[in-house]
């Protein structure tokens, strides 16, 4: 008797603009078993996708369990013919399609969100999300690039006041996120609300195209080296 067993990545969240979260799961036949760890996916490639690590993912494991696993436990509760059987097979179901509903980025808002990351830090990636060392290597890039826009300003100063113009935007909301992820206790609590205030006061620009739009005055940085990754996901 042949027994496939193995990884595979299951429960994509946050697809926007190509890049996705998935997590690495140890199956049998096809089936997740154990969370291994959560991708950062940044690129497709013929052989499968490219992209770095990140915290383990809750909402990417429970998507991984509820599509496969619910619509089969859905079937098991049925076949029972009892009320309570039904009860519960109607709620697997409608657990397993609302993790469908956070396969991708969904809201103006936090598209928007998506766009400030990639154009910041190269990835797409929160720095919420990210593991401290990688947040620590985009922190130093971020300061060099914000003491060439700040004009006297601190990223407080821009979430109070406003941002003098796109790019400084961007920077100062990369500057405060990367704090939230790395700074303790309150300082970190601050800094993720003036990073939200930041976000919230640039709504009204539309044009975060890749191509000529206005942050392309703000060199993206180089990742630290990419993780390959070997194989396709669910």
């Amino acid at each position: 008797m042949i027994v496939i067993y193995g990884t595979h990545f299951y429960g994509e969240v946050d697809s926007h603009g190509g890049q996705r979260q998935l997590t690495r799961f140890f199956h049998i036949y096809y089936v997740p078993l154990v969370p291994v760890g959560t991708t950062w996916v940044t690129q497709d490639l013929e052989s499968g996708h490219s992209g770095h690590a990140v915290q383990m993912s809750g909402r990417s494991v429970l998507a991984g369990y509820a599509r496969v696993w619910g619509p089969v436990a859905a079937v098991g509760a049925m076949v029972t013919g009892s009320a309570g059987g039904l009860v519960a097979a109607a709620a697997l179901v409608a657990l397993s399609a609302w993790t469908w509903t956070w396969r991708s980025v969904r809201s103006a808002r936090e598209r928007r969100r998506s766009d400030f990351h990639l154009h910041a830090f190269g990835t797409r990636c929160d720095p919420l999300k990210m593991e401290p060392a990688l947040a620590s290597v985009l922190q130093a890039d971020v300061a060099e690039r914000w003491a060439q826009v700040a004009d006297g300003s601190t990223p407080e100063d821009v979430a109070r006041l406003g941002a003098a113009n796109p790019a400084q935007a961007v920077l100062a909301y990369a500057s405060l996120r990367l704090a939230a992820r790395l700074a303790p206790g309150e300082h970190a609590r601050n800094a993720r609300d003036a990073s939200e205030r930041v976000l919230d006061a640039m709504k009204d620009i539309n044009d975060l195209a890749l191509e000529g739009g206005p942050y392309r005055s703000t060199a993206q940085p180089q990742l630290p080296e990419e993780v390959g990754v070997t194989n396709n996901s669910r």
